[in-house]
């Protein structure tokens, strides 16, 4: 396994060096737009330069965009390739991504528009050689009525995805902290959907009573942490991780607000100092 952190900036792989990580996740807009055209290759040779001179790697290519400001259908195809292009000359094996959601369609309408968008691009990434893996996010907060704009919560929606798209090529990127909060086992979701299991997030969940108390579910009643300050234990996690015979990223999404603008880094050096010795143990002095 290696150890990184998600990011949407080539330089962070200077970052990644000095603060001991193996590598970075990138999100694939560091490199360009995809939806504009084709990634910039100056980019690309800036990445990898960086990769070679200080010994860091990229263990996926993130684009999310999916979720948040869509292509137009008719262009999505082609707006994969360009990321999936990226992917290779950089010689990265997972492209993460989200699944995306169309709030105006029911579940079922929204299964058929997975598959009508991933049916395509599943066979691209087949003949590359590549994975694409889905993050687990729910897609939705606040109070209702709320319109989600991802449909990755829980097992009954992979094995959705899965029977529309039966690709081995479409899996999960594994992030613990959306399933913590809905109460879901995240262990037994891990052992389960191992052989789908492409890229992992590495997020806590801190859950606050009063908020559920006061605001229900619809509340904002859990907060998302640095591994190692919130509920979920990373020793078995990784032991988990471990055991399935994971060997792939394993990639810290930093959304803790504690440690936040001037104390970012410091939130990656304690997500580090939870999850570095965990993934490479060592012995003696």
């Amino acid at each position: 396994m290696k150890l990184g952190f998600l990011t949407g900036n080539v330089a962070d792989l200077e970052k990644a060096a000095r603060l001991g990580f193996d590598g970075v996740e990138l999100a694939a807009g560091a490199l360009g737009n995809p939806a504009a055209g084709p990634i910039e290759m100056e980019k690309i040779a800036e990445a990898k330069r960086l990769c070679m001179e200080l010994n860091v790697s990229i263990t996926a290519l993130a684009y999310y965009d999916l979720a948040f400001s869509p292509p137009p259908e008719k262009e999505l195809t082609a707006v994969y390739e360009r990321v999936f292009d990226a992917a290779c000359e950089l010689g990265v094996g997972v492209v993460t991504s989200m699944s995306g959601f169309d709030a105006n369609r029911d579940w079922d309408g929204n299964v058929q528009l997975f598959a009508e968008r991933f049916g395509p691009i599943a066979e691209k990434a087949e003949a590359r050689g590549l994975r694409v893996a889905f993050e687990n996010w729910m897609g939705f907060w606040g109070r209702v009525p709320f319109k989600p704009l991802n449909m990755g919560g829980a097992p009954d929606t992979w094995d959705a995805w899965f029977n529309a798209v039966p690709s081995k090529a479409l899996g999960i990127e594994f992030d613990p902290s959306h399933l913590y909060w809905q109460g879901i086992d995240h262990i037994r979701a891990l052992r389960e959907y191992r052989d789908r299991v492409y890229h992992v997030h590495a997020k806590d969940t801190e859950m606050l009573p009063e908020r559920r108390y006061r605001g229900g579910v619809n509340g904002d009643y859990y907060r998302f942490r640095i591994p190692g300050y919130g509920e979920i234990s990373w020793t078995e996690f990784i032991a988990t991780l471990i055991e399935i015979g994971y060997d792939g990223g394993v990639a810290i999404e930093h959304e803790d607000m504690v440690f936040w603008d001037a104390r970012f880094d410091e939130g990656l050096t304690r997500g580090w100092q939870t999850l570095y010795p965990l993934i490479h143990p060592r012995s003696g002095r």
